[in-house]
């Protein structure tokens, strides 16, 4: 049986877990649902923004910099592992650029049932796709063991390490203007204040 039902509990569960780590997270963050809806719209009139994807993680760091991170969990289900893409997610979390956070990251879980040799080719194949064509999101892959239990997959090695939870990169959509004001947004809509220059 996996450690966490889904996405959805594995978010909440880093949520509480990184918190101490950060000013402030939130998780599972759907700018599309109908507590923030009408602001968006309030904002942006009849043709606001597209308000897609759902931030599964985003991170406030100690400067103010909103981080976004896309979750997927790798678990024994119905559906046989060959069938699991292991590019999933990396569509996600470039999308996220566009809301105008400081960096999105893009973090594999892979649930203590999968087999360690299914995991370490789809991190190296991931890792390798996102590496090799240069695109703006930063990757990691974890191994759940229990639910207070994670270890990182080391790049080189492939051994695994205590687990670094810290997002990393930039972004190039920064200064675009509907991302700046994705950005606003979410401040706002969250009660985080905008970092001073």
């Amino acid at each position: 049986m996996p450690i966490f039902a889904d996405e959805n509990e594995l978010a909440n569960h880093l949520e509480t877990m990184l918190k101490p780590k950060y000013k402030e997270a939130y998780a599972n963050t759907n700018l599309a649902s109908h507590r923030f809806y009408q602001d968006w719209e309030k904002w942006w009139g009849t043709d606001p923004p597209i308000a897609q994807p759902q931030i599964d993680l985003l991170l406030v760091s100690s400067d103010l910099r909103l981080h976004a991170v896309e979750l997927k969990y790798y678990r024994s289900t119905k559906t046989a592992p060959t069938n699991w893409p292991y590019y999933s997610g990396i569509d996600e979390a470039l999308a996220l650029l566009k809301f105008g956070v400081f960096s999105s990251s893009l973090w594999h879980f892979f649930d203590a049932n999968v087999s360690i040799d299914l995991m370490k080719s789809y991190f190296r194949d991931c890792w390798e796709m996102i590496t090799v064509l240069g695109l703006k999101t930063w990757y990691k892959a974890f191994r759940v063991h229990s639910r207070e239990d994670f270890k990182e997959m080391a790049r080189m090695s492939y051994t695994e390490l205590a687990p670094d939870f810290t997002p990393y990169g930039s972004n190039p959509l920064a200064n675009n203007m509907h991302a700046m004001r994705a950005a606003n947004f979410i401040r706002k809509a969250l009660h985080i204040p905008t970092p001073t220059p």
